[in-house]
């Protein structure tokens, strides 16, 4: 309850005294839920998780459909399937370095915003070429002499292939580079949000070649074209929108360290040191750093001696020389090789295996018939 004292024997000043009963009868303020989970709806974690899903959900898509649409351009065969699955796999292995190497000199949100924009772009003008060739196709063939087909087809497998370049840069530079940052370099909030985008993959593996699947058995080769022809163009503004936004909210995206050449050679000489003997190998790998800059500098002398375009070229094969040394000397690089070997002793599914698959149904669905 209230207690009063007169004013007159407190000096003119009334004091009042609150009972605990009546505090917990006034009503407390009730927590904001739907402001806490608006802030998380705006926060960088849910940003990337949106665009990482619209990017692996359109790159599923792709990846099955394109393996379907060579089968179908090349009369069921699996000629043109195989070819472009080597020229994916080779251009990956021969510019993954420089590819890695880009993505370490330039800033971060130029890498996202040309990764996501020559991805995007690329896909969609090969979905336009097939389209056409699918709507002109026995026109086209008599053309040259059947060579504008050969066109189409070298056209299509070059677009596809500089998309699939495009989306190992941005994999790169978004799951490698900005999750690192946002965590704030935290190994327990890194692993969660590494695990939750492995969780976006696995589930857009097996919804997205489902629902494109679908569009194309539903409706037509040329509407599954279209579906993802829109696909890639509404994806591409609202991923642009979202990782702009979070280069804003992560002001630290901004700030990207150099990479120092020394340090990287003094972190792989302490892993050797690891896995190796003591003895004499600290100072023959110091007579290799001496001897291997020196070498740099006199590469580096070569270079600039050259004409540009000379220049260029060289020093692209240095960068690709560079990094195969430096993923030789890692203390991972035999299981990394073994992990490789694997693959050419189990089936994998990748477009071979889902143009086989494409194949064979269609053979006993002519069958049944």
């Amino acid at each position: 309850m209230s207690l009063r004292t007169e004013a007159g024997e407190c000096g003119g000043v009334v004091v009042e005294f609150e009972s605990d009963d009546i505090r917990e009868v006034r009503p407390k303020k009730p927590r904001s839920i739907p402001g806490s989970a608006l802030i998380y709806l705006k926060g960088p974690k849910f940003l990337i998780y949106v665009s990482g899903a619209l990017s692996m959900w359109g790159d599923r898509m792709w990846h099955f459909a394109i393996s379907v649409f060579l089968i179908e351009l090349y009369g069921r065969n699996l000629l043109l399937t195989a070819v472009f699955g080597l020229v994916v796999a080779g251009s990956v292995l021969l510019l993954g370095a420089l590819i890695g190497d880009w993505v370490d000199r330039n800033p971060r949100n130029k890498v996202a915003h040309a990764s996501l924009f020559i991805q995007n772009i690329s896909v969609t003008v090969c979905s336009i070429v097939l389209m056409l060739v699918f709507s002109y196709k026995q026109w086209i063939e008599q053309i040259w002499d059947g060579w504008l087909t050969v066109v189409c087809y070298t056209v299509v497998i070059i677009l596809a292939d500089v998309a699939n370049l495009a989306s190992t840069a941005l994999t790169i530079a978004i799951q490698r580079d900005w999750i690192v940052v946002i965590t704030g370099y935290n190994r327990g909030h890194l692993a969660g949000m590494n695990a939750t985008m492995r969780r976006i993959d696995q589930v857009t593996n097996i919804l997205a070649p489902l629902a494109v699947g679908q569009v194309m058995t539903l409706a037509s080769n040329v509407v599954g074209c279209g579906f993802i022809l829109g696909w890639n163009l509404v994806s591409l503004i609202v991923e642009f929108i979202f990782l702009s936004r979070v280069y804003r909210i992560v002001p630290e995206l901004s700030v990207k360290p150099q990479v120092d050449e020394g340090e990287d050679q003094d972190f792989l000489e302490s892993q050797g040191d690891r896995t190796s003997s003591q003895g004499n190998f600290e100072l023959r790998a110091a007579s290799e750093l001496a001897e291997e800059n020196c070498n740099h500098s006199l590469n580096l002398k070569e270079i600039t001696n050259l004409p540009l375009c000379f220049q260029r070229f060289k020093w692209l094969l240095m960068t690709c020389k560079d990094g195969w040394k430096a993923y030789y000397r890692q203390p991972v690089f035999l299981a990394g090789m073994g992990l490789a070997f694997l693959y050419t002793t189990v089936l994998g599914f990748d477009c071979i295996t889902t143009g086989y698959a494409y194949t064979q149904a269609s053979a006993a669905r002519c069958s049944a018939c």
